[in-house]
């Protein structure tokens, strides 16, 4: 072949006309698509009473299921016993420990000098030895006087029966008309004079023994009592040696060597390290729903531990109550007196209920507005709520099971019942 020549065609130029109509009719066919797309989206803004972007706006979806009613608190850990120690009179103190120091159950911890219970104690003491001697001295002067009556009893028995015996001779004599009759009758009342001085006598003896012993009874009775003012004073100042309560740490020490404290002070504290509590802070709006023996979740180092809600403040304090914690299966290890932890206080647990994510939609709304998504529009819808937690609340009425509502912040809405949400 010489060349291409031969293959080569002749083309006619096309129609610019042609080539322009195409164009048109894509454009128009691509408008037409465009607006069968977005007339939807154009008819929800200009419905809507203002438009906001989406990114401002978080979103949680209604589900229904359970439901736990907890409180989030803050609080400190403490030792579960901490003992501070009064002085029980007042004194110069003697320390025997210092702040930081272990000590056992027991173990002198400080002694308080007390002259005034010292001098207290020698004149009560002084007394007390008085009294005995008085005691010993009513029972000597109790077997004198009971020896003396004996005796005249005896005495008078022996009257008695020479008496007697006189009587009977005198009676004799009488039959036998050797004494006068006037003789007679004075021996019948020598016999009676006699018989009476002796039942006197037994009479009196049962009288003074019931005085003595009553006098015997009241001396032992002063002494006694003089007996247990000595013994109390004795245990006031045994108790001026303070000894420690448990094992544990010295905690904190109110007062230096010598010092003169007053009675009722407070010295020192023991702390017990072997099992700590948490002591929390609780907004006083939940007190009413709170009670000794609910159950706690205490987090600590990124680990979650059961507790149990012991104790709670009947006193509020700056809108809070206080309440104690301990936790169920021991305290953990390396726990540190006054380390701040975050717990939760699960007050109830509801099944089968409406919920959705909490969010500030609650607060700015009042928890009686909501407003749910379709598509790119929000209408406001009129919502009761019940039981909230920490991450849920529940739906009483006004939403159901799907819908998809805003849950961030809706003061941008202005109260609008209907808002355009744009992508």
């Amino acid at each position: 072949m010489r060349d291409t020549s031969g293959q080569d065609v002749v083309l006619k130029p096309r129609s610019k006309r042609g080539r322009t109509l195409a164009v048109a009719g894509v454009a128009v066919l691509l408008s037409a698509t465009a607006v069968g797309f977005a007339a939807p989206q154009f008819n929800e803004l200009f419905s809507s009473d203002m438009s906001i972007s989406s990114e401002q706006l978080r979103y949680g979806v209604v589900t229904r299921g359970d439901l736990q009613r907890d409180i989030a608190v803050q609080g400190q850990v403490v030792a579960a016993n901490s003992p501070t120690l009064y002085s029980p009179s007042s004194g110069n103190v003697s320390l025997h420990v210092k702040a930081g120091d272990r000590v056992t159950k027991d173990q002198l911890l400080l002694q308080i000098d007390s002259p005034v219970l010292t001098n207290r104690l020698d004149q009560e003491q002084a007394s007390l030895e008085e009294l005995k001697l008085a005691v010993e001295r009513q029972q000597i002067h109790n077997k004198t006087t009971l020896l003396n009556a004996q005796q005249s009893i005896e005495l008078a028995a022996v009257n008695l029966e020479l008496q007697s015996k006189n009587m009977s001779r005198a009676k004799q004599s009488m039959k036998h008309q050797v004494i006068s009759r006037e003789e007679f009758e004075q021996n019948q009342a020598e016999l009676k004079k006699t018989q009476l001085a002796y039942t006197h006598a037994k009479q009196g003896l049962v009288l003074q023994k019931e005085s003595l012993a009553f006098e015997l009874k009241t001396k032992e009775l002063q002494l006694e009592r003089q007996q247990f003012v000595v013994d109390d004073l004795k245990r006031q100042i045994d108790e001026l040696t303070l000894r420690s309560p448990l094992d544990g740490i010295i905690g904190l020490v109110n007062i230096r060597e010598k010092d003169l404290v007053a009675i009722n002070a407070p010295l020192i504290t023991v702390v017990d390290l072997s099992d700590f509590e948490v002591e929390v802070n609780i907004p006083e709006n939940y007190a009413d729903d709170l009670g000794v023996g609910l159950p706690t979740e205490i987090s600590l180092n990124g680990q979650e531990h059961r507790g149990e809600l012991t104790a709670i403040s009947p006193e509020v304090n700056n809108g809070q109550v206080v309440g104690r914690m301990r936790f169920v299966d021991g305290s953990p290890s390396g726990l540190r007196q006054n380390q701040r932890i975050n717990a939760r206080v699960l007050i109830e647990t509801r099944t089968n209920v409406l919920k959705v994510r909490r969010g500030q939609f609650i607060e700015t709304g009042g928890g009686r507005i909501a407003y749910v998504v379709n598509n790119n529009s929000a209408n406001k819808t009129n919502i009761v709520v019940g039981a909230r937690s920490l991450s849920e609340v529940e739906i009483v009425s006004g939403l159901r099971e799907g819908d998809r509502v805003v849950i961030s912040s809706t003061d941008a809405f202005n109260g609008n019942q209907s808002v355009f949400i744009a992508n």
